[in-house]
């Protein structure tokens, strides 16, 4: 990136905001007026049905940008409440005016970045719809993992921290709290994990991504983007 691109995205995080553990962000069916870069923390977006049942849509980690999907919306089409305590850098949409006008390199990059996250909700629909619970628990360890690996530079790949509920990984994935517990279980007696309280260590990567057919993270491909 050139200077002027680095102090174009400095920009839209000069403010901060912190949030305590189970506050709402932004509210389904409320104005999309700003989004946010995540500081520290982990925050989730998801939608609640009529009878009271939640389907977490996704997880957003450190480096991620809160909500970038919803840019072209008017009104938000679910839920982000915070998993942990987080810190938020809010800037309003129009702040992205100078990047769109200014920095074609930018711009495709946040296009980029929308077309990723679509890429990992697809496949994750495709390990609901069609793996069992053993296959769809190892599939979202390895997601995290990689996914912390490419947007927190303090993260080693096979060992991390996972902030999430039994309640919460059943929501994400389709499942009963029960059927998490006893494969969380499964898969640590296994081998395949080891796990010291909300800390999991993966010991069989390869084994697991055959597993579930894992295959990493989607890359971004830059070769396309502009020069300037």
């Amino acid at each position: 990136m050139s200077e002027a691109d680095e102090l174009m995205l400095a920009a839209l995080e000069k403010e901060e905001r912190e949030y305590r553990k189970d506050e709402i962000v932004i509210r389904s069916g409320g104005s999309v007026t700003e989004l946010y870069v995540v500081k520290s923390g982990w925050l989730a977006s998801y939608s609640l049905l009529d009878d009271g049942r939640r389907q977490i849509l996704r997880l957003f980690y450190p480096g991620d940008i809160v909500d970038l999907s919803e840019i072209a919306l008017v009104v938000s089409r679910h839920d982000i409440k915070c998993l942990t305590a987080t810190v938020l850098c809010p800037f309003p949409k129009a702040g992205l005016e100078p990047v769109f006008t200014h920095s074609p390199r930018l711009t495709a990059l946040l296009f980029s970045m929308t077309v990723r996250e679509n890429a990992t909700l697809l496949d994750r629909i495709r390990a609901i719809g069609r793996f069992s619970a053993y296959e769809r628990v190892c599939y979202l360890i390895l997601e995290i993992a990689f996914r912390l690996d490419a947007t927190d530079e303090n993260s080693a790949s096979r060992d991390f921290r996972v902030p999430l509920t039994q309640s919460d990984i059943a929501d994400l994935l389709g499942l009963t709290n029960v059927y998490v517990s006893k494969t969380m279980s499964r898969i640590e007696n296994d081998g395949l994990i080891s796990r010291d309280g909300n800390r999991i260590r993966i010991l069989k990567l390869r084994t697991m991504a055959e597993l579930c057919n894992f295959n990493g993270d989607p890359h971004i491909d830059s070769s396309w983007f502009p020069v300037k």
